[in-house]
């Protein structure tokens, strides 16, 4: 990675950190998604920044008045663990099992989430993931 690329990076992430939602486009974005780092869509708009979704999703993270939506229940995690380092609030993950459809509600603190009988579960083995990323 280059200075450039890897600022506009944290610039990417500072945005969805901020506000939930990607910044304003930059030129940059085609060699970030070619490197992996962002997927667009077919008209070149920011559709992820791991951990980050730029679309809703069943994966929001939320904060007292804030929220923001991740890929998946992994990134979810990732997004709680970068909520609670960058403003020191714990969050909740909110989202429904993929089995009975029942909706979850899973508190992420300091230490990160309680024990519990939850499981995740991914059906796409890590291999394949980009295989077809937006599906994973």
């Amino acid at each position: 990675m280059n200075v450039h690329l890897d600022a506009e990076r944290k610039r990417i992430l500072d945005a969805f950190l901020d506000t939930g939602r990607p910044p304003e486009p930059s030129e940059l974005w085609p060699q970030l998604a070619q490197a992996r780092w962002i997927v667009l869509d077919e008209q070149g708009r920011l559709r992820m920044a791991h951990p980050f979704s730029a679309v809703e999703t069943d994966f929001v993270v939320a904060t007292s008045g804030k929220i923001w939506f991740a890929n998946c229940f992994w990134d979810a995690l990732a997004v709680s663990a970068m909520v609670l380092q960058r403003l020191a609030q714990p969050t909740a993950i909110l989202t429904h099992c993929g089995y009975s459809r029942q909706p979850l509600r899973v508190e992420i603190g300091p230490d990160g989430p309680p024990p519990g009988p939850e499981l995740i579960h991914f059906a796409v083995p890590l291999r394949d993931w980009w295989n077809d990323i937006v599906f994973t």
